[in-house]
């Protein structure tokens, strides 16, 4: 892990010191106009999962603010870890940026082999949390409260199938604080995003998925779905009322997911501070915060600094699960 360690050391220095610079050269806009083409918003996850659409709804306003038109490109796989890659070679004049959880830069990086590092990125900006829910059929009889789920795991253990956005992904890691929370064990079904999950969910294929609110809330809106414990501390909205952890005497952990953009390595601090600026703008629209509010999430307009902690948390919870053996790939 020394290596990684050093990684991560050099992203929140390389975020640091791209602060300073940008902080330092306040006037320095001369050269081509940015942005001169439309902005590549890169989702390394399928589409209709929380990473997509709030992907999507920036886009909305960030069109405006920017002056170009905005393209999201979903390339999913190996937990992230395919669309990561891809956008840590594409071009770092700010017209390619990556939308992900800190988890693809944080955890991915400690259990498998990834064909980029941290440092290959620059934080730039938070753009919300949302909470992470275990979520079954609203006519499933077996699991009428969450504590029917939970002793269901217990019991069954492995005869209990949960589905999660892919392996290394915040549901998944959510699932194993679960399994471990719990002192159970599930058969659990890694998926290229929370869409492909909550269809099989639906469908009868699984027993439950562990995903963010954001993806499944027009299922449980429409019945289709039911929340039965919030995997972090108890919200309100469309899950007031739903218990959390805490409430169940299981030792409780915070699963929030989060998302962020970032750009690759390379890319000019004022181009950084004009896209700094658009988000920050964007995140605070109506066109932006009240969807994603209706989603179940909350729009979150962070620094680059709030994101880099987000990394180095992730890397810190990641490298204690591979160390227990509970963290793998599929």
């Amino acid at each position: 892990m020394t290596d990684n360690k050093f990684n991560r050391r050099a992203f929140i220095q390389g975020g640091v010191a791209l602060a300073a610079s940008a902080a330092a050269w306040p006037g320095r806009a001369q050269g081509r106009a940015f942005p001169s083409k439309p902005l590549t918003l890169i989702v390394p996850f399928a589409p209709g999962g929380n990473v997509d659409i709030t992907a999507r709804t920036l886009g909305v306003p960030l069109t405006r603010h920017a002056g170009q038109s905005v393209i999201v490109d979903n390339r999913a796989g190996g937990g992230g870890a395919v669309g990561t890659g891809w956008a840590s070679r594409a071009e770092n004049d700010g017209h390619s940026l990556l939308v992900a959880t800190p988890g693809q830069l944080g955890t991915l990086p400690e259990m498998i082999k990834v064909p980029y590092r941290a440092d290959n990125f620059v934080p730039v900006a938070v753009l919300s949390r949302t909470p992470v829910v275990v979520v079954v059929r609203a006519n499933d009889a077996r699991f009428k409260t969450a504590g029917d789920f939970l002793q269901a795991m217990q019991a069954r253990s492995e005869n209990v199938t949960i589905g999660h956005a892919g392996p290394g992904s915040p549901n998944h890691l959510a699932l194993l604080q679960l399994e471990d929370a719990a002192k159970a064990r599930v058969n659990a079904v890694p998926y290229k995003g929370s869409g492909p999950a909550v269809v099989d969910l639906l469908g009868g294929q699984i027993d439950a998925v562990i995903d963010q609110v954001t993806s499944s809330a027009p299922h449980l809106k429409s019945g289709g779905l039911r929340a039965l414990l919030v995997l972090g501390p108890q919200v309100g909205g469309m899950l007031a009322g739903v218990p959390n952890l805490a409430q169940q005497g299981i030792p409780s952990f915070d699963a929030t997911t989060f998302v962020g953009v970032f750009a690759p390595r390379g890319i000019a601090p004022q181009t950084v501070a004009s896209l700094q600026g658009w988000i920050s703008k964007s995140v605070a629209e109506p066109e932006f915060s009240k969807p994603i509010r209706e989603l179940g999430s909350e729009p979150l307009a962070e620094s680059a600094a709030y994101l880099q902690r987000l990394v180095q948390e992730d890397a810190v919870l990641a490298t204690r699960l591979v160390k227990q053996g509970r963290l793998k790939a599929d």
